[in-house]
């Protein structure tokens, strides 16, 4: 929902207008500058909790400067337990929690986020990455100069660059050398994966007064999305990409007819002349050459175009759940099913969530994944292989979880 661009270099200041010029599909709404000496960080603004004062940053608090890119859910809470200033800016909470609890604050943290905070003197960066990365944050070299960044497009030249670990690091401001200094701690979930998903959904809804949409592909994650978002709002606009006639086309309408989804809207797919131009925007849009991530970025990116056509900010999206529940394969009890979903959810950072993430983004839209809500992740880390597969059927537990919800 905004784009972070820290410079600690000779030239940072200098070049900061021209990298946030890169990073403004990200934010169109607003961009601030902070610096000192030479060092400096900047901060583009999508915003959707309002349009106040009080959302700009980076921002101050007893001498540390931060930029948070994402939305803390909870933060009202935070708010009267901690005995926080009220403030309408959910990230704000960040750092006089931060303050009080060290680097051990993503405990308190229900959210999405990426984030930088820097001792106003100067000489101290921390990084913070949600549970499951689903904002991206980089770390590198540019010539004499180090960053941290959302996009590594913001930069001419990168000599070198990793994503920066979920939890909490400490960024050397010499070497670049990178500490984790706290890891995410997983939850113990006592209710049922449908009552999860449905406070997992109301938590990533936008406000009343913004508009908000869901992509829906007529497969199974999408529809459920679908189906608790009309629990909650009926003015909501669902964004599919087929053609008259294809299996596809045909899923969603029944998922259609079904719910009985009144703002229904299909995007046509591409034309073959218009084919080559999108892989190359999908390419510079992802920062990839990878088959997988291009190609599956086509049908996020024509959508998001068209979300932010209709002005909307925040999109619903079934992402998430095929990781967790045991899409993609079928598995015997004897294959290696945990540790294939396992390594699946340790790369979701750098493949299915930075596809999303930045082909949304390239227009201005933030897509939100309820199926990885922390919670419904760690539901998920107690299910055994029955419970994901059964005979030819995969995705069982989640399949069952939404009987009588779908046709």
């Amino acid at each position: 929902m905004c784009g972070i661009v820290f410079l600690h270099g000779p030239e940072a200041l200098l070049r900061m207008p021209e990298c946030l010029v890169r990073m403004r599909h990200r934010g169109p709404d607003d961009q601030v500058v902070w610096s000192k000496g030479n060092t400096a960080l900047g901060f583009v603004r999508l915003a959707i909790n309002g349009s106040s004062e009080s959302g700009r940053q980076p921002w101050e608090f007893k001498g540390e400067v931060a930029a948070i890119n994402g939305e803390v859910y909870n933060y009202r809470g935070l708010i009267d337990t901690h005995g926080l200033e009220a403030a309408d800016c959910d990230t704000r909470v960040v750092l006089p929690l931060l303050a009080e609890f060290g680097p051990r604050v993503i405990d308190l943290l229900d959210g999405f986020y990426a984030g930088v905070v820097l001792s106003v003197a100067g000489d101290t960066l921390l990084c913070l990455r949600d549970h499951i990365g689903k904002k991206p944050l980089f770390v590198g070299r540019s010539g004499d100069e180090l960053f941290v960044l959302s996009e590594l497009k913001a930069l001419d030249t990168v000599d070198w660059f990793e994503p920066l670990p979920l939890g909490v690091s400490k960024v050397d401001l010499t070497t670049g050398e990178v500490v984790l200094l706290a890891q995410h701690k997983m939850m113990q979930p006592q209710e049922p994966l449908l009552a999860l998903m449905q406070e997992a959904v109301r938590k990533r809804m936008s406000n009343k007064d913004q508009p908000l949409g869901v992509f829906l592909s007529g497969g199974i994650d999408s529809s459920i999305i679908a189906a608790l978002v009309l629990q909650l709002r009926q003015d909501v606009i669902y964004y599919t990409l087929g053609d008259e006639g294809s299996p596809d086309r045909k899923a969603v309408e029944m998922v259609v007819d079904a719910l009985g989804l009144s703002n229904w809207r299909v995007i046509p797919l591409p034309s073959a002349a218009r084919m080559s131009e999108l892989l190359s925007e999908l390419v510079y849009a992802t920062e990839s050459y990878n088959p997988s991530l291009v190609s599956n970025g086509v049908a996020a990116y024509l959508l998001a175009e068209a979300a932010n056509a209709d002005g909307v900010k925040v999109v619903l999206t079934g992402e998430g759940a095929d990781e967790l529940f045991g899409g993609y394969h079928h598995f015997s009890a004897a294959d290696p099913w945990y540790e294939t979903r396992e390594k699946l959810i340790q790369d979701l950072p750098v493949t299915e969530l930075r596809r999303l993430d930045c082909s949304t983004m390239a227009h201005s839209v933030e897509a939100r994944c309820p199926f990885l809500d922390r919670s419904v992740l760690a539901f998920s880390e107690q299910l055994a292989y029955h419970e994901m597969y059964d005979g030819g059927q995969n995705k069982v537990c989640l399949r069952r979880s939404f009987l009588g919800l779908l046709p």
